[in-house]
């Protein structure tokens, strides 16, 4: 009775736009204190455990590297280039903000500051070819999703902390769906935009403006090729890498490209502080969630209900029903508190049903990042809504075709393991 009383109370809570971090928190409290008498005590010992690892500390650094980027005009330069790619293709200012949003990510690991880069750069460049707003921003959403897919990517390291499963093999996961979601969305870019930019054929696309382009975006491409071959090659982490690249960027932007200023660094890591700083808090109170949810049985139930469900309509079954339930939470909360909570709930029916654990990793972090994009809570579509400003309710309503494109993939990823296990010699 008083769990459901404090449920109902957190939903009320949820209704009424408090922040999800709060709503996680309170209802943690709340239940380890009057439902499974927990001691407080508890609540702070297993929040600061739960952010201690080293692994972890890669998340801050990717965070500030996206801001190094972009503050050092390192971004502007691979959306340059990006451009002397697709320019015969049939929306070309759309298609360069996705191809971007890509090379961005190999970067960042982020699906917010891709997302915001891209909307900052080119939504306005992508309404100025006659594309309503609200399209264009929904796009910009949609493409920032490969943030947290292709390497590096924060939600992956989350994933193999709380799994145990190598943040290397997941970064290895995540290449080849991550090309293929930048391919799909490309062709559906090009496809949605085609009237508002024809074709320039292909007399427009030329060698010598792609090499330009390719020796202006040089700093982009050595940081992607540090990150690469760094932890690919076995040099060092991803923690380690994140630290390499942070300090490369902030030093490039400072004396190479000279768009940093010193008296500016303050600001952009207290900018880059502040994103962490509501990552840090929600993933200590999600890992505390998902103990009190093991403590109520929770965890054991929703596995005994998959069970059921695979005995009377068979294993396929059971996965689409994962997979339903990874887009439904994704949908109403973050994508980092979904991984805490959600992940260790579903990776042992996933094992049992025979799938690998990276190749389930990467169908659970895809199926993620459709959440950002999923309202109504939709993280991205909350970013492009502030950046391009355009109400979140037009967004919304010009985002549904790139989420089915998204689903399509996520589908092709779920089906084909290869796609995760090509680039990972074990297996």
């Amino acid at each position: 009775m008083i769990l459901s009383i404090i449920s109902i109370l957190t939903a009320l809570l949820f209704i009424t736009g408090t922040p999800i971090l709060l709503i996680i928190a309170g209802w943690v409290i709340a239940a380890s204190y009057f439902v499974i008498d927990f001691p407080l005590a508890n609540i702070g010992v297993g929040a600061t455990d739960s952010i201690t690892s080293f692994v972890f500390l890669a998340v801050p650094l990717f965070v500030a590297t996206g801001d190094f980027l972009t503050e050092g005009g390192i971004s502007q330069k691979l959306v340059a280039f990006a451009r002397s790619l697709v320019r015969p293709l049939p929306g070309a200012t759309t298609c360069s903000a996705i191809l971007a949003s890509g090379m961005f990510a190999a970067v960042s690991g982020s699906n917010s500051a891709t997302a915001a880069t891209m909307g900052r750069m080119l939504g306005p460049a992508m309404a100025s070819t006659g594309m309503p707003t609200s399209r264009a921003a929904a796009i910009v959403a949609a493409a920032g999703t490969v943030g947290v897919i292709i390497p590096p990517s924060v939600i992956f390291i989350v994933y193999g902390i709380t799994l145990n499963v190598s943040s290397t093999d997941l970064f290895s996961g995540g290449i080849l769906p991550g090309i293929l979601m930048v391919l799909m969305m490309l062709v559906a870019g090009s496809f949605l935009s085609r009237k508002y930019e024809p074709s320039a054929g292909l007399k427009s696309l030329k060698l010598s403006d792609i090499s330009r382009a390719a020796v202006g975006a040089w700093l982009g491409f050595l940081a992607i090729g540090v990150i690469f071959y760094g932890v690919f090659g076995g040099l060092f982490s991803p923690t380690e890498a994140a630290g390499v690249v942070t300090i490369f960027t902030c030093l490039a932007g400072l004396f190479i490209t000279r768009k940093i200023k010193m008296r500016n660094l303050a600001s952009i890591m207290m900018r880059s502080a502040a994103i962490t700083g509501m990552i840090v808090p929600l993933v200590g109170f999600s890992v505390l969630f998902q103990q009190v949810l093991a403590q109520l049985g929770a965890s054991q139930a929703l596995q005994d209900l998959l069970a059921s469900v695979g005995q009377s309509y068979g294993q396929f079954s059971v996965l689409v029903s994962m997979m339903l339930l990874i887009l439904l939470v994704g949908a109403f909360t973050e994508s980092v508190a979904v991984v805490l909570i959600l992940a260790p709930m579903l990776a042992p029916v996933a094992l049992n049903l025979g799938f690998d654990p990276v190749h389930w990793g990467v169908i659970f972090v895809v199926g993620t990042s459709i959440g950002f994009i999923t309202p109504p809570y939709g993280l991205n579509l909350f970013v492009v809504s502030a950046v391009c400003k355009v109400p979140f309710g037009h967004v919304i309503k010009s985002i549904w075709p790139m989420i089915f494109v998204l689903l399509a993939a996520w589908i092709l990823i779920a089906i084909f393991p290869w796609l995760s296990l090509a680039f990972i010699p074990s297996r």
